[in-house]
């Protein structure tokens, strides 16, 4: 299993510094496995940054999944968004200024998503 503490260190330390584009996605694809079948990195206004995995219209995901983050960013408390889906399961996380989000397979385990 990655480390999600690990994986979120790299990603901060990836935002404070330039994003470098070549190892975003190697960075990223260490997070698809156990049912993880794609990984994107969303800035705020919503453009997809990076991602590993499968292409599944990840510019629209990247666009609706930071709407729907930004219409609950008042609650302050707010750690995670974790959605089921008709074609799978969706964690997303703020990580420094930009978003995480993880896309899982039907048979995905909220948890093990959670826990990446």
């Amino acid at each position: 299993f990655f480390n999600y503490q690990q994986q979120k260190k790299a990603l901060e330390m990836a935002s404070m510094k330039m994003l470098r584009p070549k190892v975003l996605p190697k960075v990223l694809s260490q997070a698809n496995t156990a049912g993880v079948k794609t990984t994107l990195l969303i800035n705020s206004e919503g453009s997809l940054l990076a991602y590993a995995g499968a292409d599944i219209g990840n510019d629209a995901v990247a666009a609706i999944v930071s709407n729907i983050w930004s219409s609950t960013e008042d609650n302050d408390q707010l750690e995670f968004i974790i959605m089921e889906c008709e074609q799978g399961k969706v964690v997303v996380t703020k990580v420094s200024e930009v978003l995480l989000c993880l896309i899982g397979s039907e048979i995905a385990e909220f948890g093990m998503l959670k826990a990446k």
